[in-house]
């Protein structure tokens, strides 16, 4: 995970998705699932999520700021108001919800790695 622009102890809230239909609801919620922080340099946090079974999946997470364990949102889009990312997606600003087919990654039974870029900056 990077592009951190917040150095503080805010925590980072993922949702994990298994298949289009879960990944297409938006508010979907992030849940605690079992990551585990192994390593932060400067504006790059490393993470390790254990006991995911062999699939396809979609990854989001967001820096939660305030700590409110929500993500923020504001007007009547929902546009965030905090750094959020989506599995596979380098872009520099975020303008609607990706799809399935561009965040989609395959977990196998050796381990996967991927990259999830916080974006702070959404519209059009």
């Amino acid at each position: 995970m990077d592009r951190f622009t917040h150095h503080n102890k805010a925590p980072v809230r993922f949702s994990l998705c298994d298949s289009e239909e879960c990944h297409e609801k938006r508010d979907k919620g992030y849940n605690a699932i079992d990551a585990q922080l192994i390593e932060s340099i400067e504006n790059f946090r490393k993470y390790r999520i254990k006991n995911l079974q062999p699939g396809v999946y979609s990854l989001s997470a967001y820096h939660d700021l305030n700590n409110s364990g929500k993500l923020e949102r504001s007007g009547i889009l929902g546009i965030p108001k905090e750094p959020i990312g989506f599995s596979r997606l380098d872009v520099q600003k975020i303008r609607r919800h990706p799809r399935w087919d561009d965040v989609k990654f395959q977990v196998g039974k050796e381990d996967t790695s991927v990259i999830v870029h916080l974006v702070d900056k959404f519209g059009l």
